[in-house]
């Protein structure tokens, strides 16, 4: 027989949590005599080879204040199909395609292995991902070279079916048509100016009626399909030369990073709301002109509609990542220091970008949210971790704050197997008397749903269910 350490460990492994404590006080006095506060460490896509796919949605708890999903710990009469809710216990009825279950006879969702499981979402719009370049080009011939070649690169590891666009800046911004043949052709923007979505939508034209009569308003002639543009952006890419704008003697080149940035993100929320969405800015050095101290607005805007900022500097210069950290921390994005970009330290680092798991699958997700239901006797205090808030106060939220508190949910628009939240609660029971008080030996549950935009397309819901005893301490 296994000891209580070996199976809090097997828990930890098999559902990616580890708290703070694996026997929690029952009341809120015993709660603040302890010197670390309740809490865990939470990876929600942590990889598992034996998850059984579910091509289903999920059960939901029908009280519509619990919400909460069918899972091992619900007590279930399989005579007469109901499940009871361990989080509110709310009697529930099964859908019908659950008629057949018995004990013998058992949904995955029930399996008390399974306290992980993940399901995907057949009736959801398959919504390919979109990944935009952002390159400058007010570097060496070297790196430019080298740089090039890296991106040619990932256009071969990316799917077929995914978008790709392209936006090059020095003084100047260009954003590059992907579908011209025989000729290239690029809007220009000054670098002076910061842009809203309405004025690049404007300019680059696309109104509403303009999309309408596109023949297939999932792309444009900015946005394309790997498939379809593989030949003409890997010309586009080899031909890209050094911005030709003259520098003083002793100055620095006019790099527009802060107008290429607002730019790329006014394309992708014009194009892609709420869609899962990739830009990835290659920085040489410093932003010489144009706004620049703006880079939380822009990162707000991104974590609105889902959208992933990863900052690659390479550069013996600093390059202003201290300014920019806020675009890859609230996205979820990432942030790569280097020297140059003809350094085997940078192609190999952005080739695991592209990585897949032994699933043969990408490691990248997208559009991530992760919302936390639990059992009558806590509260969720906030979470601290490359997110934000969704300011959805539900009543399991604590009025004490931790980290970005006063919500169940949070938003993670880049989501990893690796990626990991730390995790706050509180204990809610006034004293050892009350009849809400739970007993030595009752036991707490926790439920972290993460729904997330997978690479191909699909979206999935992976739920984590953690029960844990209650004691006096």
């Amino acid at each position: 027989m296994a000891t209580y350490r070996e199976f809090i460990l097997q828990n930890e492994e098999r559902d990616g949590v580890r708290f703070t404590w694996n026997v929690w006080p029952s009341t809120r006095i015993e709660a603040t005599r302890l010197v670390v506060p309740l809490g865990c460490l939470f990876t929600p896509l942590k990889e598992r080879l034996d998850l059984p796919p579910l091509n289903y949605d999920p059960v939901l708890c029908t009280r519509t204040t619990c919400r909460a999903i069918l899972n091992p710990f619900c007590c279930v009469d399989y005579r007469s199909k109901i499940w009871i809710c361990n989080f509110c216990l709310q009697r529930n009825s099964f859908p019908t395609q659950y008629a057949g279950i018995s004990e013998q006879l058992q949904p995955a969702e029930l399996s008390p292995h399974y306290t992980t499981i993940e399901y995907t979402l057949m009736r959801a719009p398959v919504q390919p991902a979109v990944f935009l370049f952002v390159v400058d080009t007010c570097m060496d011939e070297d790196d430019m070279t080298a740089l090039k070649e890296s991106l040619q690169m990932a256009l071969s590891l990316l799917p077929t079916d995914a978008l790709v666009g392209l936006i090059t800046f020095g003084r100047m911004v260009h954003v590059h048509e992907l579908n011209c043949v025989g000729m290239t052709r690029s809007y220009m923007f000054r670098g002076t100016k910061d842009l809203a979505a309405k004025q690049v939508q404007d300019m680059l034209g696309l109104t509403k009626k303009q999309q309408q009569q596109q023949p297939n308003p999932t792309y444009n002639k900015f946005i394309q399909p790997v498939s379809a543009c593989d030949m003409s952006l890997t010309d586009l890419l080899g031909d890209l030369q050094r911005d030709s704008w003259p520098v003083q003697l002793g100055k620095r080149p006019l790099r527009s990073t802060g107008a290429a940035l607002s730019v790329a993100i006014g394309l992708l929320e014009t194009l892609y709301p709420n869609t899962g969405a990739r830009l990835m800015l290659f920085i040489a050095g410093p932003c010489t002109q144009g706004p620049g101290i703006f880079y939380e607005g822009l990162a707000n805007r991104a974590t609105i509609n889902g959208h992933v900022i990863d900052l690659y500097s390479s550069a013996l210069d600093q390059t202003g990542l201290h300014e920019m950290k806020y675009c890859s921390n609230y996205t979820g994005g990432h942030m790569v220091m280097g020297d140059a970009f003809n350094t085997s330290l940078f192609k190999q680092t952005f080739q695991k970008v592209f990585a897949k798991d032994q699933k043969n699958e990408y490691r990248m997700n997208f559009g991530g949210t992760i919302e936390v239901k639990t059992s009558h006797e806590l509260k969720v205090c906030g979470a601290i971790g490359s997110c934000v808030s969704l300011l959805q106060r539900a009543a399991n939220v604590s009025e004490i704050e931790l980290g970005m508190g006063g919500t169940n949910a949070w938003k993670i628009c880049g989501i990893y197997p690796t990626s990991t939240l730390s995790l706050f609660f509180e204990v809610v029971n006034q004293q050892q008397e009350s009849p809400q008080t739970p007993a030595a030996g009752h036991t707490g549950y926790i439920q972290f749903i993460t729904q997330y935009q997978h690479l191909s397309g699909f979206r999935k819901v992976r739920v984590t269910t953690v029960s844990r005893k209650y004691e006096n301490i």
